[in-house]
């Protein structure tokens, strides 16, 4: 609590939560109507765009070209947001899994960063126009480096197969950019690591320490299972870590919430009561404990991603003949501005 003068009497203010200054929340924090009102919208924009480039495709005429087998944009089953939800979920498990491999044993928070980073691309892009499988290698990338561990590309790319440095390197500035180049993220799990902390000092003499470190593992455990849904999009990190903690031992977080809490200010602002806080805590929790419960549908996945080689983007597929087209008309304007460029420097050149 600040301390506020107005006029003759002191006012009590509560203080912003430094977290409330970052990019995090600034840029990257919606209501549950907000995100799916989005996501919706870049699903239908999406959709009529894909269609458009797909007529575009059937009319292309190169040498090597072959449309004969393609199918009508009309009749074509285009992704809806669920779908992709799907998609994304089935990449955000396989970043987990290439960080905890043997051979890369990545930090917990290059995991949970590179799985942010790749949620929050697809806010703003849809996997018609790029396959998660794509991009999730260049956001574990990137987390490399944001997170400050060390690994290099050629190590890096050298140890997922058929994989190549330009695989992972050609898409790193559209990630950036569609990051909005804002790459620190903080995460539920670090704050609570600092409730664990706070717990051993707070109950030091009345609490089995094997026990809070049992709960620790299973607060670690449902924190892994949150970052496969939209719950860093929702609320903040420290709700999250307290919610995890209330799924785990009700009692011991209450204890420590009413123990942390100062009760004259509570008495005076009725939204951060024990109740109200518990209630919060308890919605949150019942998200991941479904998410937990919930096991990645692998069939259903494979069913999507083989709809998407019918509605990816062929402008944006580099084995299209739309691609290819359009790649020749960017090298042709290059080539022809050189060459006038080349011209003009030729005809003011005295010794030519």
């Amino acid at each position: 609590m600040n301390v506020r003068k107005d006029g003759d009497q002191s006012v009590e203010v509560v203080a912003k939560p430094l977290f409330e200054f970052s990019t995090q929340f600034r840029y990257w924090r919606f209501s549950e109507s907000g995100l799916q009102k989005a996501r919706q919208e870049l699903n239908e924009g999406a959709v009529s765009r894909v269609k458009s480039k797909l007529e575009e495709e059937r009319n292309v005429d190169l040498p090597t070209s072959n449309n004969d087998g393609l199918i009508e944009p009309n009749k074509v089953e285009y992704l809806t947001v669920s779908d992709e939800l799907e998609l994304l979920t089935f990449y955000l498990s396989k970043i987990s899994q290439l960080c905890r491999a043997s051979f890369f044993k990545f930090p917990e928070t290059v995991e949970a960063t590179a799985m942010t980073y790749l949620k929050r691309f697809y806010l703003r892009n849809t996997c018609m126009d790029y396959h998660p499988k794509n991009i999730m290698l260049t956001c574990l990338f990137l987390a490399t480096k944001t997170e400050n561990v060390s690994i290099s590309i050629d190590n890096f790319a050298s140890r997922i197969p058929k994989t190549t440095n330009d695989d992972v390197l050609s898409l790193e500035f559209l990630v950036a950019q569609s990051l909005r180049f804002q790459f620190k993220v903080h995460h539920p799990h670090l704050a609570a690591r600092g409730i664990y902390l706070d717990l051993q000092q707070c109950f030091l003499e009345a609490m089995d320490l094997n026990l809070l470190s049992n709960s620790w593992s299973k607060v670690s455990s449902l924190l892994r299972s949150a970052r496969l849904t939209d719950l860093e999009f929702l609320w903040a990190p420290s709700q999250i870590a307290a919610a995890a903690w209330w799924a785990v031992d009700k009692t011991l977080t209450e204890n420590w919430l009413l123990k942390k809490s100062d009760r004259k200010n509570l008495s005076q602002l009725p939204s951060l009561s024990i109740e109200s806080l518990t209630s919060h805590l308890s919605s949150i929790s019942k998200v991941f404990l479904r998410a937990q419960e919930a096991p990645i549908n692998k069939d259903r996945v494979t069913a999507v991603d083989r709809r998407l080689r019918f509605c990816r983007n062929p402008e944006k597929d580099p084995n299209s003949s739309l691609y290819k087209l359009k790649q020749a008309e960017i090298e042709n304007e290059s080539l022809s501005k050189h060459r006038e460029k080349y011209s003009k420097e030729k005809a003011q050149d005295p010794f030519a």
